[in-house]
């Protein structure tokens, strides 16, 4: 008798690119955050606010 492995458990095809390296996930995750804070800050140093002039108050 003969002993086989069932088709769906072959290790060279299960899950796909991804599935296999769960690790790309969280490099991916990190890529898109520092993305998005780059664009953040992006925004928020080319929309400065003016620079308000403060009188000096002289204390009494």
């Amino acid at each position: 008798m003969t002993t086989s492995t069932p088709a769906n458990t072959s290790k060279s095809e299960a899950g796909g690119f991804i599935a296999r390296r769960p690790w790309l996930w969280v490099v991916l995750a990190f890529v898109v955050l520092i993305s998005a804070w780059s664009v953040l800050f992006y925004i928020a140093i080319k929309n400065q606010p003016e620079v308000v002039p403060l009188k000096q108050l002289i204390p009494a």
